[in-house]
């Protein structure tokens, strides 16, 4: 064998080693996430897993078109002349779909005498809904949005406004932008995991690095071509059980949730585009709405966070109710940023409860007259079983 022939064969033996290194990387990186995923998936209890997240019931679906041009995914439960309408408004990198439980115990329940109706909304750029058209948004866009699905599906009628996270944003926005409208309909509220101010200076891991993508993805996003975005979101696709393994372990404060959420919110996450994370940082990173909040006085007021919460901890909650005056303040032990999903049972109780009062204001009935009935229709007063121990909840006024 020639000197040549021998160099060819050892290059070609490195080659092949490499491309084989190469490959072995390949099956690693994309086996043993999915070989994780897989295994939890399988090992974790889920009373969920028939739950049809992505099928809800649901009595209308339309799509409104706001004052920018944005169509927006609306859906009802309930009847569209109820006394009572309660109007969910989703936050940051979720969709309608994380009010699932909370839409199915309104639509299911009955508080005396009074006929109760659900709206969901996905905010633009998020869930069903087209992106608000420029680079950057600004929480007074979302109020403007939720003011046109209002005036679009359910014009007339006292309300309840529930918000989580960038949706309660949302809530005290529209109540300063559209105070007319807000103090002649809204008779309650309920703040999930939400902040009236404050945000960019919570030093956890999340908001750190929101702060780094504001400062970094921004510029590029508002300079470079429109492939770069979609690129980016083409490779998030591909991340599949590895997401699903960091969204397991970031978005629940329970050791074990059920896999069908951590599903469900990976998914959620998932499909909001690049875009629509990054424009929406400044957003939520600069707002202030403290001057706003003397409006939500006498009003019916539910504030609830988990414990754990890394995105708008439990300090923001906590200044929120009492610059609300006589809210009822409820911390959730061993609940991330999304309590309606990880202990829908809990949460859903502490709505209706709320809503009690909203009817007997409204004259529709009385506290003690409508609570539900369990023992007569266990189908139409179900009540929601947390997965994972009981608990009691520590109040705070």
């Amino acid at each position: 064998m020639s000197e040549k022939q021998s160099r060819r064969l050892r290059g070609l033996a490195i080659a092949g080693g490499i491309t084989g290194g190469v490959a072995v990387g390949a099956a690693l990186a994309f086996g043993v996430p999915r070989y994780l995923a897989r295994r939890t998936r399988m090992a974790s209890s889920d009373p969920y897993a028939h739950e049809p997240f992505e099928l809800p019931p649901q009595r209308s679906v339309r799509t409104v078109d706001s004052r920018d041009g944005v169509a927006v995914h609306v859906e009802t439960a309930g009847p569209d002349d109820a006394d009572l309408t309660v109007v969910f408004v989703h936050g940051y990198m979720q969709d309608m779909a994380t009010f699932y439980f909370l839409r199915k115990a309104v639509a299911e329940a009955t508080r005396g005498d009074a006929s109760l109706r659900a709206v969901l909304y996905d905010q633009p750029g998020h869930g069903r809904s087209g992106p608000l058209p420029r680079t950057e948004y600004g929480i007074e866009d979302l109020a403007e949005v939720l003011h046109d699905v209002l005036q679009a599906v359910a014009p007339r009628g006292p309300l309840v406004l529930v918000g989580h996270s960038m949706g309660g944003m949302t809530v005290q926005v529209y109540a300063r932008v559209h105070g007319e409208d807000f103090h002649e309909r809204v008779k309650g509220v309920a703040f999930l995991s939400s902040s009236a101010a404050g945000l960019d200076t919570v030093e956890t891991k999340p908001m750190r690095a929101l702060r780094r993508l504001r400062r970094t993805v921004l510029p590029m996003l508002q300079q470079v071509a429109g492939w770069t975005p979609d690129l980016i979101d083409r490779s998030r696709l591909l991340a599949g059980d590895l997401a699903w393994l960091l969204t397991r372990k970031s978005a629940f404060g329970h050791a074990d949730p059920p896999a069908s959420l951590v599903s469900l919110v990976e998914r959620m996450n998932r499909r909001t585009s690049i875009q629509s994370i990054v424009g929406y940082a400044r957003a939520i990173l600069d707002h202030d709405e403290t001057a706003t909040l003397p409006q939500f006085e006498g009003l019916p007021a539910l504030v609830v966070v988990g414990d754990v919460d890394l995105l708008t901890p439990p300090e923001h909650s906590r200044r929120l109710a009492a610059a609300l005056g006589g809210s009822r303040f409820v911390l959730i032990p061993d609940a991330a940023h999304s309590p309606q999903l990880e202990y829908p049972g809990e949460i859903s109780q502490l709505l209706l409860e709320m809503i009690d009062k909203v009817v007997a204001e409204i004259g529709k009935g009385s506290p003690g007259s409508a609570a539900p009935e369990l023992g007569r229709d266990p189908v139409r007063h179900r009540r929601w079983t947390p997965f994972s121990r009981h608990h009691g909840h520590r109040l705070e006024p």
